[in-house]
């Protein structure tokens, strides 16, 4: 009888050292899933990001062609299909996700380095007059430094790009933590990462994060309805200029 008794306490505390445990290993396990996904759409922004820098390399590093470039090298986080329809959505929703979530800037070439060696010649195709640095003949060029960049024509014709991406985190609850972390969002107590919304409605209705990304930022009422939680990443990458550079038309120098 002794014996039966005491089996049915190692019962009750094997129980209660599983309720324990269980969440705190089911968090793990999600943790790493999470964390395999966000590998991999890094992996493939890096990818994106070279295509996109490619593309620009060729288009004078317009913003739009860098854009589109970006968006197909992104499209396989969005396909669910294994077939043309599938890969059309995929694009469809990669262009839609490109405009929303992504920011190119132009790290390289720099305004100084356009004051420096830009030329203002007439364009035929668009018919206006434009200033661009030269590409033609590098090797050939003069190398001095230019005053304003303190660099050279051959380091001007280096296209580099830097993308900031918002990346929705997919696995539940594991996603939210995450993004109240990254942006220092609450301590952790009572009343910590378990709002939804702020109880004050003069409280910021982003949760007043300390670390906050602006771009990614996403009200907490938002989240909590659409279960989607973004973190950014960002890739760099540089690729020789095969056509002119014409300054930034529309997008971000970052400097």
């Amino acid at each position: 009888m002794a014996f039966h008794s005491k089996r049915v306490r190692q019962r009750g505390q094997s129980l209660v050292e599983f309720v324990i445990v269980a969440p705190v290993l089911l968090f793990f396990c999600f943790g790493l899933l999470q964390y395999a996904l966000m590998f991999q759409a890094k992996a493939t922004l890096d990818s994106a990001v070279l295509e996109a820098a490619r593309e620009g390399a060729v288009n004078h590093a317009e913003l739009a062609p860098m854009q589109r470039a970006l968006a197909r090298g992104l499209a396989p986080l969005h396909a669910h299909e294994a077939n043309e329809t599938g890969a059309a959505t995929a694009l469809a929703r990669a262009i839609q996700d490109v405009q929303a979530n992504a920011r190119i800037a132009i790290v390289n070439p720099t305004r100084a380095q356009l004051d420096d060696f830009g030329q203002t010649r007439y364009d035929p195709e668009t018919r206006k007059t434009v200033r661009e640095i030269p590409n033609e003949l590098l090797r050939y060029r003069r190398t001095d430094i230019g005053r304003a960049s303190g660099t050279g024509i051959q380091d001007a014709n280096l296209l580099k790009i830097r993308v900031h991406y918002c990346y929705d985190m997919v696995v539940p609850f594991v996603n939210r933590a995450v993004y109240y972390a990254v942006n220092g969002i609450g301590a952790v107590s009572r009343d910590g990462l378990s709002p939804t919304e702020p109880v004050d409605a003069n409280h910021d209705p982003y949760g007043s994060p300390v670390t906050p990304d602006f771009m990614c930022r996403r009200k907490l009422e938002d989240g909590r309805m659409t279960g989607r939680w973004p973190i950014a990443l960002e890739s760099e990458v540089v690729v020789r200029m095969q056509s002119t550079y014409r300054g930034a038309v529309g997008q971000d120098m970052d400097r």
